[in-house]
């Protein structure tokens, strides 16, 4: 991006911007709290902090923006919408508990960026801290501390007593002096939007941090390809501003619109306002929509709203994908309505909410209509839990098949016989069982499609022995009565 932008004016080093990442419950909420108290002056604008996304704090004449939304699927999404939100990546890891999976994903996540990681060691002052087995275990992970002979600052904390954060601090400020981060007050303006909403009394609220250039109110900006004239630019400590400069978190109003949440927020009319349109958003995720399960998705934020989808549609595509589509109905923030329920009810679809209300009339409305609605707190619970409806809704589909295999091989024997190897894909394959041959897979045959071959299953082969059964994810080979000389690799076998 920055080949776009006039290199005339004047640079100058800018606050770095920090995120913090790591797996559930090892502290990432608790250090970000304990910073942002530590550094509120007391009196200041009345003492009262607004979330905003992100906040700015001063340590020891140099200032660092945190942003406050902690976890690597915001991270990653953010990342993956073209903006580079973060500089820094805070790993927190417990140094009681580990690399736990969150962690390693942290990990990646941070490596995918080319962000450069500073490991906080948490929760020092509990029972069973262990930091050299840490380090160790971060080592594994191709994560090298210093005291490991590697790169990484890394630096033991304790959330809970206020420890180790003024060496954090001074960490993070060492790191960006060696990035040696740049921005200029008179570049074309560039801002990454961090959380975006619709709010009842304010209309549509808009976090974001400067990259680039000055944020003034006036300014008419694009995001998401929606336009809007900034009304409102306010900080983190409630401070209604004129402007705003590089790293700075503000929170905007003017938009008529909620735009996406990582997209890139630019002056009207400028060169970059073409990065900020997303063409590529898809709402069905998978292949296969012969088996679709829909859903409803309500959040709290824009920010919230991503991270859900995107962990979805990574659980489609990874997890348990090809067997079924995930097709999302609605995706919006807010508490969930009537409407959510009747839409999913119409869909044969569910509802999941995350840190949403849902109305007691629509509760109601919910067990009247059998809509499943649910609600969770955080995003690893509701993955899981939409993880296991989803293996469950394959399963139910797969016990529905009594037999299902494909042919991979054939052998003609002397005697004339033809013998197919296949593999058993769901089911079993009995001796006696009657059988059609598709040249195609059945979950695609239609009531005018007809069958290549009908007929029965003489014998079957496992090895050198003739067995009388042959389940799901073994290869076999079958014999059948009467003979298909036409029988080739590639066919299907369904049993009916």
């Amino acid at each position: 991006m920055a080949e776009k932008r006039s290199k005339t004016t004047e640079e100058m080093v800018r606050p770095p911007v920090v995120t913090v990442m790591g797996h559930v419950d090892h502290g990432k909420t608790s250090i970000l709290d304990a910073i942002r108290k530590t550094n509120v002056q007391a009196g200041e604008y009345g003492g009262i902090t607004q979330h905003i996304g992100a906040y700015q704090i001063e340590h020891k004449s140099h200032k660092i923006t945190f942003i406050d939304t902690p976890g690597h699927e915001a991270f990653s999404q953010m990342r993956a919408r073209g903006g580079r939100a973060a500089d820094i990546v805070v790993l927190v890891v417990a140094a009681n508990e580990g690399v736990k999976p969150q962690t390693k994903e942290s990990i990646q996540h941070a490596r995918a960026a080319g962000v450069p990681i500073i490991v906080a060691l948490n929760k020092m002052d509990t029972a069973g801290a262990d930091p050299q087995k840490v380090k160790q275990e971060l080592a594994q992970e191709g994560v090298m501390v210093e005291d490991w002979g590697g790169d990484v600052i890394s630096i033991e904390v304790s959330a809970k007593k206020g420890s180790g954060l003024s060496e954090l601090l001074d960490a993070i400020l060492a790191q960006s002096e060696i990035m040696n981060l740049k921005a200029s007050l008179e570049s074309e303006l560039e801002a990454v939007i961090i959380e975006s909403r619709l709010n009842m009394k304010k209309g549509v609220v808009i976090s974001a941090i400067v990259r680039d250039g000055t944020l003034s109110v006036g300014n008419e900006v694009s995001g998401s390809g929606y336009h809007a004239k900034v009304r409102s630019l306010m900080d983190d400590k409630g401070k209604l501003l004129k402007e705003a400069g590089p790293s700075t978190p503000v929170e905007i109003l003017g938009f008529n619109k909620v735009p996406n949440v990582g997209d890139l927020l630019v002056q009207k009319g400028s060169e970059l306002e073409e990065l900020t349109i997303d063409e590529s958003r898809t709402e069905i995720i998978g292949k296969d929509t012969k088996r679709t399960v829909t859903i409803v998705v309500k959040a709290d934020t824009q920010g919230t709203l991503e991270a859900v989808k995107a962990g979805l549609a990574s659980l489609v595509s990874e997890s348990v994908g090809a067997t079924f589509s995930l097709k999302f109905l609605r995706a919006s923030t807010g508490d969930i309505t009537d409407s959510d329920v009747l839409l999913a009810q119409g869909a044969k679809g569910l509802v999941v909410g995350f840190s949403v209300k849902i109305p007691g009339s629509v509760r109601d409305l919910a067990e009247i209509l059998k809509v499943q609605v649910r609600t969770y707190q955080t995003i690893y619970e509701l993955i899981d839990d939409v993880k296991e409806l989803l293996e469950g809704t394959a399963y139910d589909a797969e016990a529905k098949i009594k037999g299902r295999a494909q042919i991979l091989k054939t052998f003609k024997l002397p005697s004339g016989d033809i013998i197919a190897g296949c593999r058993v894909i769901a089911g079993v394959l009995k001796e006696g069982s009657r059988i059609y041959i598709f040249d195609k897979d059945p979950a695609e045959v239609t009531k005018e499609d007809e069958p290549l071959y009908m007929g029965q299953i003489k014998k079957l082969k496992k090895g050198k022995d003739e067995v009388a059964l042959v389940g799901k994810d073994n290869e076999c080979g079958i014999l059948l009565k009467p003979q298909f000389e036409e029988i080739k690799n590639d066919l299907w076998i369904e049993v009916r």
